[in-house]
């Protein structure tokens, strides 16, 4: 039973330790802006190319990044992850295609990144 105990407890520190090192490399990690390219328009979807242009000014090399769009009222109507290789230093754009419904499309008034 201590055994057990002394697990959960050992376990439960390293994920802390894990979650607390991935928020301070958010930290290193800016979004300078995001862009949004309609592909295709059908009748009831549209499917959208996202766009972030990150820079990386921290250790890691692997970047997850998530953005959203935006109603008028600040609303968030849809939520996309970006990922992607970025060297240190440097700036890449990273992609992702969504898609979305045309109702909720023609409400989006700006994407952007969500720390």
């Amino acid at each position: 039973m201590k055994k057990n105990i002394k697990t959960t407890c050992v376990f439960f520190f390293l994920l802390c330790v894990m979650l607390t090192a991935n928020a301070f490399a958010a930290d290193n990690i800016s979004v300078l802006k995001v862009d949004t390219l309609v592909m295709e328009k059908g009748v009831e979807n549209y499917s959208l190319t996202v766009k972030a242009f990150v820079k990386n000014n921290g250790e890691s090399d692997d970047v997850t990044i998530n953005v959203v769009a935006l109603d008028q009222n600040g609303y968030e109507l849809q939520h996309s992850t970006l990922t992607g290789f970025v060297d240190r230093g440097k700036t890449r754009v990273l992609v992702a295609v969504v898609k979305v419904p045309k109702t909720v499309y023609e409400e989006i008034v700006r994407w952007e990144w969500k720390k």
